[in-house]
């Protein structure tokens, strides 16, 4: 399944965009590959016994997170766990599991 969904960061002159995340596993824990601002990302998210999580394998980047569908503080999250993190990479990923989130059992 893919999703198409905007992002946006009022504190910069980039304002919004698009970008699109890819449902690779409908199973637990959940792989997405998500594409925005010319990046791209493979993601896995989950549940464990403590709440939520995000791995980037990648990138090294690993984080507790709130509800996917919660922006502010997965975002703080990732940002502040991962400062060398790109900003705009940050947002874009947080604001696709939102998008994704109705459509995962977490």
């Amino acid at each position: 399944m893919i999703f198409n969904y905007r992002c946006s960061n009022s504190n910069s002159k980039s304002g919004s965009w698009e970008g699109q995340v890819q449902l690779l596993s409908t199973v637990h824990p959940y792989e997405l590959k998500v594409t925005a601002r010319g990046s791209c990302f493979h993601l896995i998210c989950g549940h464990y016994a403590h709440g939520n999580f995000l791995c980037i394998p990648s990138h090294g980047v690993g984080s507790e997170l709130a509800t996917l569908s919660d922006i502010f503080w997965n975002l703080e999250r990732l940002t502040n766990n991962h400062p060398d993190f790109s900003q705009t990479d940050a947002i874009s990923i947080v604001y696709a599991l939102k998008a994704i989130s109705p459509h995962l059992a977490t």
